[in-house]
């Protein structure tokens, strides 16, 4: 089995990725890969984590179940951002020439993976 690097370097290099880091719950960057030097791992992680909480809120206050997946869409690109049950999350930041189903297909294909692998 491949370890954690080999994963997300593979959901990396998906088109369109800038970025794939796994997040604690608490907002401290376990492991990442960036395709673009200028991303900072630990921001990110310390902006999902929030991210995380609000989804979960939500999800709890709507009585609509646990969120799974969300997705934070900018001018420039976009977050998706995954559980990864108790391991933490997963944040793929990609671009605006990204294919978002694609994004959101490797992610969850790769999930169980990754957590698998923490």
């Amino acid at each position: 089995m491949p370890n954690l690097k080999q994963l997300l370097a593979e959901l990396a290099a998906v088109e369109g990725v800038s970025a794939v880091v796994v997040v604690s719950h608490d907002g401290f960057v376990i492991d990442g890969v960036a395709n673009k030097n200028d991303i900072d791992h630990e921001a990110v992680g310390a902006v999902v984590s929030s991210c995380r909480s609000a989804a979960e809120s939500l999800g709890r206050e709507l009585k609509i179940g646990e969120a799974t997946q969300s997705m934070v869409e900018c001018p420039n690109g976009f977050v998706v951002i995954s559980s990864l049950g108790g391991a933490g999350v997963l944040a793929v930041v990609a671009d605006t020439k990204a294919n978002l189903g694609s994004i959101r297909y490797h992610t969850k294909k790769r999930a169980g993976e990754i957590e698998a692998s923490l």
